[in-house]
């Protein structure tokens, strides 16, 4: 039997690991970034099925296929104003490099 407390108690003690991904649907690029790639990646497939997600084009683009991909970790000795401004300034050089459209929140 799982110990659903313990194993909500690791999860939130484990440390954010904020990285650039990209997600790919419809022949579209999107590049975005999060702190855990996984519950991005739940999150983002469920509003997509359900018909509810925050990115209208990327709804409109999906085409039941999707695919996820991790492109770049960041270095996780930055503070909160220095991974913001490195999250915008490598997301747009992911966009660039990938010919993708930026998700911001």
């Amino acid at each position: 039997m799982i110990d659903k407390r313990a194993a909500r108690s690791a999860a939130k003690e484990r440390p954010d690991q904020w990285v650039i991904y990209s997600v790919r649907t419809g022949g579209e690029v999107w590049v975005g970034a999060t702190p855990n790639l996984s519950a991005a990646e739940n999150r983002l497939r469920f509003q997509l099925r359900m018909g509810s997600c925050i990115v209208p084009r990327l709804q409109a683009a999906h085409d039941g296929a999707l695919q996820v991909e991790r492109l770049e970790a960041l270095p996780a000795d930055l503070g909160p104003l220095a991974r913001q401004e490195r999250v915008k300034s490598t997301r747009a050089v992911w966009a660039e490099r990938l010919g993708a459209v930026e998700m911001r929140r």
